[in-house]
């Protein structure tokens, strides 16, 4: 239960709200809908309206690509500015209602084991730039590399970016035992071919623990090789998950269908620019 409603009119006026215990940021909403209705969220102080604070905006200049907080998931997956797996990982929440009000910053925010645009964010190695309040109350804004940003939850996340450098092979790919179904494992890859071997490999995947988070063991099985077939992939890649059995399957069968879908991203990856 929500206890108490708060629609700031600027960010300063947001961030003194947020640091409040027990508030949490509202734009789209989906989050607050789906841990009330299935009874795993807490109960909060305040819920802090930001839908009107926060950019919206999709923006390509040159090889950057900058993603605002409130861009919504049908937005991205409608955008022809972006790349292939921003727009695929966005259509993986497969309700059209649900991409019209989830939002990249809510994503991002919530960080869950299997959150869909996670993995690709990480393997692109975007920024965020995210603002906090500063000794005098007023909102400074800052950058971080994702992966910083979301092991310490800083601020209020504004936008994310990446770049499309030329060259660079990218693809995500999503396990569900149904379209709908929460993900079983999720995986988001980058990398360029040289001389006909991988290099600069980013692997990231959700659904192995409780976030979302870079795969090193199975970079260092590909980095600096010709690419192998998707079977050898998948018979390579699947003795380095480590899983733990949970409401989204067995350990063993989270393991399988990470090595192949993995093996589907990897063989399947397209140029970015």
């Amino acid at each position: 239960m929500v206890n108490e409603y708060l629609k700031p009119k600027t960010l300063d006026e947001a961030l003194a709200a947020l640091a409040a215990p027990g508030s949490v940021a509202l734009a789209g909403g989906t989050w607050l809908l789906v841990g009330e209705e299935h009874g795993t969220r807490p109960d909060l102080g305040r819920a802090v309206d930001i839908g009107e604070l926060v950019s919206a905006g999709i923006e390509r200049k040159g090889a950057t690509v900058r993603l605002g907080a409130g861009a919504t998931f049908q937005a991205l997956a409608d955008s022809r500015a972006l790349p292939a797996c921003i727009r695929n990982a966005a259509l993986s929440m497969a309700n059209r209602n649900t991409r019209n009000r989830a939002t990249l910053g809510g994503n991002i925010g919530a960080d869950k084991s299997c959150a869909s645009l996670v993995p690709i964010l990480l393997a692109l190695d975007a920024t965020v730039e995210y603002a906090v309040r500063g000794a005098d109350g007023k909102a400074v804004t800052k950058t971080a590399p994702l992966a910083d940003w979301l092991g310490r939850k800083e601020g209020l996340a504004l936008a994310a970016s990446f770049d499309t450098a030329p060259g660079t092979l990218a693809a995500t790919s999503r396990a569900s035992r149904t379209a709908c179904d929460v993900a079983t494992a999720t995986v988001g890859v980058a990398y360029r071919l040289e001389g006909g071997a991988v290099k600069a490999l980013k692997i990231a995947m959700g659904g192995f623990g409780p976030h979302a988070r870079r795969m090193p063991k199975l970079e260092a099985l590909f980095e600096g090789k010709p690419l192998p077939s998707k079977a050898e992939i998948e018979k390579l890649a699947e003795p380095s998950l480590d899983a733990i059995s949970d409401q989204r399957g067995s350990a063993a069968y989270k393991k399988r269908r990470g090595a192949v879908i993995l093996a589907d991203a990897l063989a399947g990856a397209e140029a970015l620019s």
